[in-house]
């Protein structure tokens, strides 16, 4: 929900609303009596936004849970019925787009393949044909309250800009604004990873954790930190690059298309691996299983290089939660996490023994982690609108 200037008293209000939203969003069914314990505030006032809210038809009451015979709570629900959200993923060689509803029930997915960018305007004729196509499946168009971008390469979230990604041939690329003037609705992008971070954070594996990180070893890597519950950007949107940490020496630092050398991903990522290692990951996948000595003599590089870049990571930063996933792990990790696991807690400090290693069954669907996205922003408390 986006603010606009407003006193301080009703900044607070709006504050308080938005506590209470993203409460019943997350949590509900939620009775009032948690609300309250959970956010600090007082009876009335909950009492206040909750009447608020029901008279303005953004939540539901549900049916009351029996208490042992006293006056039974009335749990509370997001009316999500009339609420919708698309989201896109934007990847080297495809665009694939979904609309979901608030009740994360997808309603249409579409997939247009891509064989090549040619150019920094070309990416667009495939985005807008995919959200153009979505448009048309939207029940009710003034309930669509945004698109969401999962997008591979770095992304300031703030200007809403590309500011890099070779593949798609961007160089601080306005894609907001390219899109708001064409759709005039809420847009959102984040880096795969990052979104991975926030999704994940909000109500998936990382939900109980307050500092986490999150490394996405895929087409390239892509790693995301949070720090109470709170995405780590960094001054430039670059925060937690673990594909550039400098992991290979010697007759392995090959160069890497950031400018230097050494890089994790010029082979611990599927586009490293087939440059560098001359494997695609399907083929490097049946010569580890084989114990063809070529492929083994990378599996064994690149799962220290893994293990100790990471190793490093934890003992710098302390998170409480590291978490794996990307399609290079769906297909290898099996063998090689439980190395990297092992490998990680030989080298971390008895002071951070206590971390919860956690791996994703499967690489989630982006295109409907980017439709979270909407969802999180809406229920969000946007304190620079207030400013």
């Amino acid at each position: 929900m986006k603010l606009g200037k407003v006193s301080n008293s009703q900044m607070l209000k709006e504050i308080n609303q938005q506590k209470v939203l993203r409460l019943i969003y997350t949590e509900g069914p939620i009775a009032r009596v948690d609300l309250a314990g959970k956010t600090g505030l007082t009876q009335q006032t909950i009492t206040n936004i909750v009447n608020r809210l029901l008279s303005e038809n953004v939540i539901l009451e549900t049916t009351p849970v029996a208490n042992g015979g006293r006056r039974r709570p009335i749990p509370l629900i997001i009316n999500s019925t009339n609420m919708y959200a698309i989201g896109i993923e934007l990847a080297i060689k495809y665009v694939r787009g979904t609309l979901m509803d608030f009740q994360n029930n997808t309603l249409k997915e579409i997939t247009e393949y891509v064989p090549r960018y040619e150019n920094e305007e070309h990416p667009m004729e495939y985005i807008f044909k995919v959200i153009d196509q979505l448009l048309e499946q939207v029940p009710d168009k003034e309930g669509l309250k945004g698109i969401g971008f999962s997008i591979q390469g770095l992304v300031n979230s703030n200007k809403g800009t590309v500011i890099y990604s070779p593949g798609l041939r961007w160089n601080d690329f306005p894609l907001r604004e390219k899109l708001e003037e064409r759709y005039g609705l809420p847009i959102y992008l984040e880096n795969d990873a990052n979104l991975l971070a926030i999704v994940e954070s909000l109500n998936g594996e990382l939900a109980s954790s307050e500092q986490s990180m999150i490394f996405k070893f895929d087409y390239g890597i892509g790693s995301a930190m949070v720090i109470h519950k709170q995405l780590l950007h960094g001054a430039n949107y670059v925060a937690g690059e673990l594909g550039h940490y400098k992991a290979f020496t010697d007759d392995d630092a090959i160069a890497c298309h950031c400018g230097s050398k050494g890089c994790l991903t010029t082979f611990a990522s599927i586009s490293g691996l087939k440059r560098n290692g001359g494997f695609t990951l399907e083929e490097f996948n049946k010569a580890i299983r084989t114990n063809e000595p070529e492929a083994m003599e990378i599996f064994n590089k690149v799962q220290a290089a893994i293990a100790k870049a990471i190793a490093n990571l934890i003992t710098l930063f302390n998170p409480e939660y590291i978490l794996f996933t990307g399609r290079f792990m769906d297909k290898i990790g099996d063998l090689m996490l439980p190395l990297i696991k092992n490998d990680i807690l030989d080298l971390i400090p008895d002071s951070c023994q206590n971390v919860k290693i956690v791996v994703l069954a499967e690489t989630p669907n982006e295109s409907k982690s980017a439709a979270g996205l909407v969802m999180n922003y809406f229920f969000n408390i946007p304190f620079s609108e207030f400013y």
